[in-house]
């Protein structure tokens, strides 16, 4: 017998949807050319893609738990004032109040491109009003850890890599493997996605002496194509890696190979998931905080703001954001390399001032 599952734990899943919303919703997402033309959600990625669609489950599912969804009735009919009210009653009684916002968003979004002639205001006035409400149940500032005590921490566990008495040689080359991933996000706090994908001789590139980190624009959330240099700090720690550590977890040929291998052998490369668990697991055992592979993105822009504030122009640069004045967006785009080398000679700058004081954790 299977499960029961509450709603708005498991939507309703795209092939039970009414005939009617499947076709729009591929239409939506149809791709084209010049002469037919493309859908108005074409250029979503897939990941936008997935988080909208599970909105729309959420929502039909609801529909279809209350008897509300009907054989041919159109979104616009479903979104009536009453549904509307109780479906957000609901969502607040289970949601944060930042994800009520979210799920809000998402299905207005959905119908934005689903059935553009569809009347949004009422969903759009709940989510305007529910908005300042969302504040993040958590305080980001009360955990924040400067950029350089997670570098440290970084050359703290690849330094230590051989000290643990281990059943089996993967478990010292995975803390290598943490400390460089950590040390290498301390220094270029790429988005999690890019970092999980990462992969030797695709994303981490070797031209003679230089070693690159590229991504290309499809890869990237702004749809821009972002490359930049190795550190140079970390660069005799991705030598040993490379050389000594890296082969132990990943027994298949290195070109190609993922740079962060998982110890299940079936998986390989570690995803996003298995990342973001792992960098929370390291940083509560030896932060007494977990720090999360986001944080480490604010890290970075609250050490620009506090250390370098003239340069807050900086920051956008370093954390690949697009979302600036017109003036300033120009300049952003072509320097993000020049950006990126800047931040991280301002923490070994810090580093060296500091060398003879011990590190301690900076909390808001």
């Amino acid at each position: 017998m299977a499960r029961y599952r509450a709603p708005l734990t498991v939507g309703l899943p795209f092939e039970q949807w009414p005939s009617s919303h499947q076709r729009a919703w591929l239409e939506a997402i149809r791709d084209g050319d010049i002469l037919i033309g493309r859908g108005a959600a074409a250029h979503w990625k897939q990941k936008t893609r997935k988080s909208i669609l599970k909105a729309v489950g959420n929502f039909l599912r609801f529909q279809r738990d209350k008897g509300q969804l009907l054989k041919g009735q159109s979104i616009e009919q479903l979104l009536t004032e009453s549904s509307l009210r109780d479906y957000i009653a609901v969502l607040r009684r289970r949601l944060a109040p930042q994800s009520v916002v979210t799920q809000l968003g998402h299905l207005s979004l959905a119908i934005s491109v689903m059935t553009p002639a569809t009347d949004r205001t009422l969903i759009k006035l709940a989510v305007a009003r529910l908005t300042p409400m969302a504040v993040p149940m958590r305080k980001k500032a009360d955990r924040l850890v400067s950029p350089v005590v997670l570098l440290e921490l970084g050359h703290k566990l690849m330094a230590a890599w051989q000290d643990r008495r281990a059943h089996d040689p993967r478990l010292n080359a995975m803390d290598y493997r943490d400390g460089l991933m950590i040390a290498f996000l301390a220094l270029c706090p790429v988005r999690l996605d890019n970092l999980a994908q990462m992969r030797i001789d695709e994303h981490l590139r070797f031209k003679g002496e230089r070693v690159r980190v590229a991504f290309t624009a499809h890869e990237m959330k702004g749809g821009r194509a972002l490359e930049f240099d190795w550190p140079d700090e970390l660069r005799p720690a991705l030598a040993l890696y490379l050389s000594r550590v890296q082969p132990i977890l990943y027994d298949l040929p290195q070109i190609g190979a993922p740079l962060w291998p998982s110890l299940h052998r079936r998986k390989r490369q570690m995803g996003a998931s298995g990342i973001y668990a792992r960098i929370l697991q390291v940083t509560a055992k030896h932060l007494g905080c977990s720090i999360n592979p986001h944080m480490f993105r604010d890290a970075a822009a609250t050490f620009i703001a506090e250390t370098i504030p003239e340069r807050a122009l900086l920051a956008a640069g370093v954390l690949q954001h697009r979302n600036l004045q017109i003036t300033r967006k120009h300049y952003i785009r072509g320097q993000q390399h020049q950006m990126l080398h800047r931040y991280q000679s301002a923490i070994d700058a810090l580093i060296a001032e500091v060398t003879n004081e011990p590190l301690k954790l900076r909390r808001g």
